[in-house]
């Protein structure tokens, strides 16, 4: 059995450029990984190809397996052909629905633990497949599978790496948003780009620290039309500590907020906790979590 963390991200800025004829959206915007995450637990054994999911854990009870980490496994049991059965167990630590990536998250880790569980049984998955399959079951897999600090664009599915920054934020959970509806309720003038997330990848291309006025998420004034708790939640959140700017990750459910050092992180996750919200102080990853040369192949193999 292979137990590995599936990280949470935030995107950093996030801009929509337009709709596409596959019902997507096409977007820029810049992902980096953050130290909160669920565990995934892996175990493969030679058999006829079955899956099985448990997912225990978090803030619900989980009556069935999660489709997409179902639908991860079971798409690396095909490309592995009926050699092996695959056993997963997800301790859900990540929020539902709340833009941090968790379920994405879930399914790339499946994809990076399976894949390794199968090379000790003489099964090499291609990279080439496994990205292919990243991208196939949604828009931010490919970057979770990736980790450290990307540029997404296309779909998501298209990515280029970037030097990992090193920041400390605070993140709040302040509403469940749905992503469908989110994009859905975007306007047409409400579409394009104003370069922000173009200076955010120079910023992190360059090592230095992107320009508050650049983070956030353009989706941000949809997200709060398709959820008005979600603006109700944010205009609460940024009363609650005077002076510090809390960005939309993402459609939302979460916000996250830039801070001087970790005592300052968790000095901000606390005073929005006492307002009410899930909070807690995070940190950027420095290293991606594919520690291999693999992981520039993933990348390079779902579009850089």
């Amino acid at each position: 059995m292979l137990i590995v963390p599936a990280y949470a991200k935030v995107n950093l800025a996030l801009e929509v450029l337009g709709r596409r004829s596959d019902g997507y959206h096409e977007v820029a915007t810049v992902i980096t990984a953050i130290d909160w995450h669920d565990l995934v637990a892996v175990h493969v054994t030679r058999g006829e190809g079955g899956v099985t999911v448990h997912i225990t854990g978090g803030e619900r009870e989980w009556a069935a397996p999660g489709e997409l980490v179902h639908a991860a496994a079971s798409a690396l049991a095909a490309l592995a052909g009926r050699a092996s059965d695959l056993r997963i167990h997800v301790f859900k630590r990540l929020p539902v629905a709340a833009g941090l990536g968790g379920g994405s998250a879930d399914a790339a880790a499946v994809l990076r633990a399976g894949a390794a569980q199968l090379r000790t049984l003489g099964i090499d998955i291609d990279v080439a497949e496994l990205g292919s399959v990243a991208a196939s079951l949604g828009s931010d897999v490919p970057a979770m599978l990736a980790a450290g600090a990307v540029l997404a664009t296309g779909r998501g599915e298209q990515l280029r790496p970037l030097p990992p920054p090193s920041l400390h934020l605070a993140v709040a959970v302040i509403a469940s948003v749905s992503t469908g509806a989110a994009y859905g309720a975007l306007c047409a003038e409400e579409l394009g780009s104003l370069g922000r997330v173009d200076r955010v990848a120079a910023a992190l291309a360059a090592g230095t620290t992107p320009a508050e006025a650049d983070l956030g998420s353009a989706l941000e004034t949809a997200a709060c039309r398709a959820s008005p708790a979600l603006g109700e939640a944010l205009v609460t959140l940024r009363r609650t500590v005077p002076g510090v700017a809390w960005h939309l990750t993402g459609s939302g459910g979460a916000a996250f907020a830039s801070a001087r050092d970790a005592a300052a992180a968790r000095r901000l996750a606390a005073a929005v906790r006492a307002a009410g919200f899930p909070a807690r102080p995070c940190r950027t990853l420095g290293v991606p979590v594919l520690a291999d040369r693999r992981a520039a192949r993933v990348i390079a193999v779902t579009g850089a």
